[in-house]
């Protein structure tokens, strides 16, 4: 993912940032990620999730056209789903674009994840 390697200074770096790749579920969520996923956040990760599970050609693109399409509907901002999609993907506050991020980890490991933060 080309958008790591333009963050990282150094290696270390490099692999510090593309830690949600390679994490086993559940992921260990930072702190400031956590704050994002309030009750209601994870209400919406939820309602997002189910959208995204009528997604089948999953790339950057289409999940992206899911995601303004989803905010649209639900009169959101598209930031206003995207840092707390991002806080349940990577278990941070910041990654390289949410969209590459969703098609890197792939369909089934996305809906996964997003499963682990939707209330019981």
């Amino acid at each position: 993912m080309p958008s790591l390697k333009e963050r990282a200074k150094t290696l270390i770096e490099l692999i510090d940032s593309a830690y949600y790749i390679f994490a086993d579920r559940p992921l260990e969520i930072e702190p400031k990620a956590a704050a994002l996923l309030t009750p209601e956040n994870r209400e919406l990760i939820g309602r997002l999730r189910a959208a995204l599970e009528t997604v089948t050609d999953w790339t950057a693109q289409t999940t992206e056209a899911a995601m303004r399409a989803f905010a649209d509907q639900n009169g959101l901002k598209l930031g206003a789903v995207a840092q707390p999609l991002r806080a349940a993907l990577t278990g941070r506050t910041t990654s390289p674009g949410i969209f590459d991020v969703l098609a890197v980890l792939g369909r089934q490991e996305c809906l996964a994840r997003l499963g682990d933060q939707i209330p019981a």
